[in-house]
């Protein structure tokens, strides 16, 4: 309870560091202290939040807090797949228009908790996105937004939507959705936080394969060429310095290591590349996942 009254007190100001520093409180604590306060079930709630988000007359901090609202309660997969039978997509989606970042973050986040891990949710997501053009919506976000925080809801939102989802990802790639990642990556004024987000993108966009352990199908080798053809992997290779975030780190030598595990072939100049930046890195890789350090040290023959 004591969380609670923390997160909802830090709500009510414009300190982002403050709303970080809380972090989020448990969706079915709050999902629960919702019910008990108003004496009303999940879906009354989600139709009341829903209604609020619909109405032009609702401020900011009313659709705020709606959102935050909506997600707390569609974390429970039930919920979430009411969605589609209660209508209440379109009234998530529009806030992605909203010129309020926080709005539009929290729209992200929303759609990011309600597809997670539910095949069922990113369906009926991409079906109303086909009406409404939100996952382009969401693409820009991530990658023209000046606001970090929108930036980085939109990357969590983007993953969850392609994670095993053949025809998410359809649509990422038609949307020219690649170039996102390198674009991150390469960006100087991005956080650690951001390229690890990006990252966690392009683990999502690739999951299936490693899962299965084979890259051999004609949409593995697709993803492959990209890769390449793209300079994804020129543009982690870059990121590999000891004054990077641990997190950062750790994700980016995970998937360089998945990629040498499943018999991805360097060229010359990335090898040499990399030699150099496991140098730097070297003595830090207590601090590493030991096994993954040890598989990128194979390539270079340390």
């Amino acid at each position: 309870m004591e969380k609670l009254l923390q997160w909802s007190l830090a709500q009510q100001g414009n300190n982002k560091e403050a709303k970080e520093r809380v972090g989020r409180p448990d969706p079915k604590a709050l999902a629960q202290l919702l019910g008990m306060v108003q004496g009303k079930d999940d879906p009354t709630l989600m139709k009341e939040n829903g209604a609020v988000l619909k109405n032009e007359k609702s401020t900011s901090n009313e659709k705020l807090m709606a959102l935050k609202s909506m997600e707390a309660l569609i974390e429970n997969l039930d919920n979430a797949n009411n969605l589609k039978n209660m209508k209440l997509w379109p009234s998530i989606l529009e806030q992605l228009n909203n010129e309020d970042k926080e709005i539009q973050a929290l729209a992200c986040s929303c759609i990011g908790s309600a597809v997670q891990n539910n095949p069922r949710s990113q369906n009926d997501f991409l079906e109303e996105s086909g009406r409404s053009g939100a996952f382009k919506k969401i693409l820009k976000l991530a990658g023209d937004s000046t606001d970090e925080y929108s930036r980085s809801k939109a990357l969590y939102a983007l993953s969850n939507i392609t994670r095993h989802s053949e025809r998410a990802y359809e649509q990422f790639e038609d949307l020219n959705g690649w170039q996102l990642i390198p674009h991150l990556l390469a960006d100087e004024k991005a956080s650690d936080k951001l390229k690890f987000r990006a990252l966690s993108l392009l683990s999502s966009l690739i999951s299936e394969e490693v899962e299965t352990a084979n890259f051999n199908t004609k949409e593995g080798q697709e993803k492959i060429n990209r890769l390449k053809d793209d300079k994804i992997v020129d543009s982690i290779l870059n990121i590999l310095d000891k004054d990077r975030g641990i997190n950062c780190l750790d994700k980016a030598i995970f998937i360089l290591s998945t990629l040498i595990s499943h018999g991805f072939e360097f060229t010359d100049i990335q090898k040499n590349g990399l030699s150099s930046k496991i140098e730097g890195l070297d003595s830090m890789k207590d601090s590493l996942n030991e096994d993954d350090f040890k598989n990128l040290r194979s390539v270079v023959g340390k």
